[in-house]
């Protein structure tokens, strides 16, 4: 518990403007819920999970995590026993850049400790979200944890120099390529950027330059360690 209080009040001092609260925390409530702790088998996996030596680094599939026996818990639980996928992101970023939903759950966990920057899909108005609705939650080395259908989320926060981990499992398919990408669509469509994935970047993302619809208004933020 001292170690929570500890990172949740350096990293409280370091980034004043960004709510920052641990998953634990009421406040996750809306965005998801807690599944459990640590598993040894998934930690060994995710540790042996390849670290960048700089950026961020997206699998959707590797078989040895997906081969971890409480894959099958988590496909029952999370997903009512339909096909899915185990990957990971692991990386050095600190930046908003972007946000994306997806209509599954999406289960998450780490051997580092991470910061997820989360908002939620009714904070979307007329294709645009404000950067100011979004919240930091700490999810703390290995804390098993779903991120609801419609919960905006992207790529972790490193919260120490070393970078992160994180385990990614979503049902099969997602975050694979589109037949094309439309961003002058109407409606919910111009967000879609791949298989079961709607995204909206910042102007100042990587993101836009790849052709990204771009719907995120105000600070593209930064979580400062």
């Amino acid at each position: 518990m001292n170690n929570l209080i500890e990172t949740m009040n350096e990293l409280r001092r370091m980034n004043p403007n960004l709510p920052l609260f641990p998953v634990t925390d009421d406040r996750f409530k809306p965005y998801g819920r807690v599944l459990g702790g640590k598993d040894e088998a998934l930690s060994k996996a995710m540790a042996e999970t390849e670290l960048p030596a700089e950026g961020n680094m997206y699998r959707a599939s590797v078989e040895a995590l997906e081969a971890v026996p409480e894959m099958a818990d988590i496909r029952r639980v999370a997903f009512g026993e339909m096909d899915v996928q185990a990957g990971f992101c692991n990386g050095h970023g600190f930046t908003l850049n972007a946000l994306e939903y997806h209509k599954c759950s999406e289960i998450n966990y780490t051997t580092t400790g991470l910061v997820l920057l989360l908002a939620l899909q009714s904070d979307i108005a007329d294709g645009r979200l404000d950067s100011g609705s979004v919240v930091g939650f700490y999810l703390p080395p290995e804390t098993l944890v779903e991120i609801f259908p419609g919960t905006l989320h992207f790529a972790p926060c490193r919260v120490k120099e070393e970078g992160f981990n994180c385990l990614v499992v979503l049902e099969k398919g997602v975050n694979s390529p589109l037949s094309h990408v439309d961003t002058a669509a109407p409606g919910e469509e111009k967000m879609l950027w791949m298989r079961g994935k709607w995204m909206l970047c910042h102007p100042d993302s990587p993101q836009k330059q790849k052709g990204a619809y771009v719907g995120i208004t105000g600070e593209n933020l930064k979580l400062a360690i």
